[in-house]
């Protein structure tokens, strides 16, 4: 699979990624087996999404041992930073690890930043000083939060609803994204798209890109870890 650079993040990852959210409708044993086929595969990058402790404990318990090859990213609604500071810490416990490589603040209505007084950024900032974080993204599916983000260069990278069907206008700014220096990530569909090379080949010609999809077990993931064994990707 070919090897792609968040901009600044300093992550460097597969293209392909799997979003960890269908976990909860297995037990443990199964989110371990399921997992290690994707780790097998290939595949390194693993949204766990938001502060879940029963998702989060999956999620843990299938990559004991193997946490160093893997780059997790973790997504926090805005709310107080005491508030945050808590759902951190339970799910850096559940998951049984010091840190995430990438905490997303996730679908906000303004877009946070330094010195705001709701002080949620500043709050993340504080964790990323302290070593529980190593960079600091945004996921959000308002075009203006986007293009705010990409103006004001305070985030490592930007998750968006990206796809084969988006419109030519939207697919540019994975290209602003890059030119801002920022990592582009899609964010995962629902369900495994029929034609999966084709939602690939789509965003491919804009650059590095990560692809998430979502860690359910069927045909769609089976396809997906097939091509994560391709060199060509």
């Amino acid at each position: 699979m070919k090897e792609i650079s968040l901009g600044r993040s300093g992550i460097r990852t597969g293209q392909l990624g799997l979003e960890c959210g269908p976990l909860l409708k297995r037990s443990f044993a199964e989110s371990r087996a399921l997992m290690e086929r994707a780790l097998d595969a290939g595949i390194r990058f693993l949204d766990i999404g938001l502060p879940i402790e029963e998702l989060q404990k999956r999620v843990g318990h299938a990559i004991a041992g193997r946490r160093r090859q893997i780059v997790l990213a973790g997504s926090f609604a805005p709310c107080a930073p005491e508030a945050f500071k808590d759902q951190l810490k339970m799910v850096l416990r559940a998951l049984k690890t010091d840190y995430l490589d990438l905490c997303q603040i996730h679908d906000p209505d303004y877009l946070p930043r330094t010195g705001d007084a709701e002080g949620f950024y500043d709050a993340m900032t504080d964790a990323k000083k302290a070593g529980y974080i190593r960079s600091i993204g945004i996921t959000t599916g308002s075009e203006d939060v986007a293009l705010h983000a990409l103006e004001y260069g305070w985030y490592d990278t930007l998750q968006f609803p990206w796809g084969a069907a988006s419109s030519e206008e939207l697919l540019e700014y994975i290209g602003f994204t890059h030119e801002a220096d920022m990592g582009s990530i899609s964010v995962p569909p629902e369900e495994y798209p029929d034609d999966i090379a084709h939602e690939l080949e789509a965003l491919a010609q804009y650059g590095d890109h990560l692809f998430l999809f979502p860690l359910e077990e069927g045909d769609g993931l089976d396809a997906l870890l097939a091509m994560s064994r391709e060199e060509r990707l």
